[in-house]
């Protein structure tokens, strides 16, 4: 896998106790992750942590918080690894999802040579408890280790892919991983070779899910207290007292302006607590430029929601039509 370079925030770490925590992210999802590793620092503070965060772009101001949030926690070090913008370009991709996705391949390829175990995640989670227990879990016999997928989409998902009537269907936002194994079965080739043989609705976790069955790889299903997701079909999970990783999945989040959800107070409480906390979502689509809107309206700012409404019809007729 291709890295153009490398950027190094925060002391080299070496000490064999570190944990290796892995996101993959575009531009705009830059301060979520940052907010997520917040939660993280904030909630295992005896720890040591290398951060490795593979991304094609970033600004001076997101580099300048990095480094600070080093000098916050000194038992930390976080590493950008710059990916060429058009990679993955002639993979598919549906809906609100970007190429960022396919990452989280390119970080567990690159980072076997030299690393045993990693923990990759999405950015739109929240740690809120320590990571200790998950970390005495024995993966060494395990491929990876990851939370069962939940939904009543998930029959027919597996009826789709071809995929055995008993076997579990993970969730790949959370994924502690034997790097070991990986390597050993050149795990991301076989990933994008599935990839480049069909569309799929999840591509990167459609297609692990396909070769794990397929090819029989011992995976650990753990507890859905480091995965636990926002909302499953559509309705929204209240938060147990054991969760450790809340995710945030789906189109609905949290530092959304128009979500209207309990848990908006505690991503908030995060936000407002790390460098990021000055930070405004902005919307990226038509869908969403109404949703603003109609917060906005709610709120009874009537100008803003006028912009927000004006602003739905220009985009709509111009995406539509794209």
């Amino acid at each position: 896998m291709n890295i153009e370079r490398q950027k190094n925030f925060g002391r080299e770490v070496h000490d064999e106790r570190a944990i290796n925590i892995s996101f993959g992210v575009d531009a705009p999802f830059i301060p979520i992750m940052g907010i997520c590793i917040t939660s993280i620092l904030k909630n295992n503070p005896a720890q040591i942590f290398s951060f490795h965060i593979f991304l094609d772009e970033i600004d001076a101001l997101n580099e300048k918080k990095f480094a600070k949030l080093c000098t916050q926690y000194p038992a930390t070090q976080i590493t950008l690894y710059f990916l060429p913008p058009d990679l993955y370009k002639n993979f598919y991709v549906e809906g609100n999802y970007s190429k960022a996705i396919f990452y989280r391949i390119t970080a567990a390829d690159f980072l076997s040579a030299r690393l045993k175990k990693l923990i990759y995640m999405d950015a739109d989670m929240l740690c809120l408890k320590p990571l200790d227990e998950l970390l005495r879990l024995p993966i060494e016999r395990y491929f990876l280790a990851a939370v069962v997928d939940k939904g009543e989409w998930i029959p027919l998902r597996k009826k789709e892919l071809g995929l055995s009537a008993n076997y579990r269907y993970f969730n790949s936002g959370f994924l502690y991983l034997n790097l070991e194994y990986w390597r050993k079965e050149i795990f991301s080739a076989q990933i994008l070779q599935v990839l480049s043989s069909g569309e799929y609705s999840f591509p990167d976790q459609d297609a692990m899910n396909i070769l794990a069955d397929k090819k029989n790889y011992p995976i650990r299903h753990i507890s859905d207290r480091y995965n636990h997701f926002f909302r499953v079909d559509g309705k929204e999970q209240p938060l147990r007292d054991d969760v450790v990783i809340e995710h945030f999945a789906g189109q609905l989040k949290p530092w959304q302006q128009w979500c209207e959800s309990p848990l908006k107070e505690i991503y908030e409480s995060y936000q407002k607590n790390s460098l990021w906390r000055d930070f405004v979502y902005q919307p990226r689509n038509y869908q969403e430029h109404r949703l603003m809107g109609r917060a906005c309206r709610r709120a009874g700012n009537w100008l803003e929601a006028f912009k927000w409404y004006w602003s739905y019809l220009k985009r709509r007729r111009v995406e539509k039509k794209s």
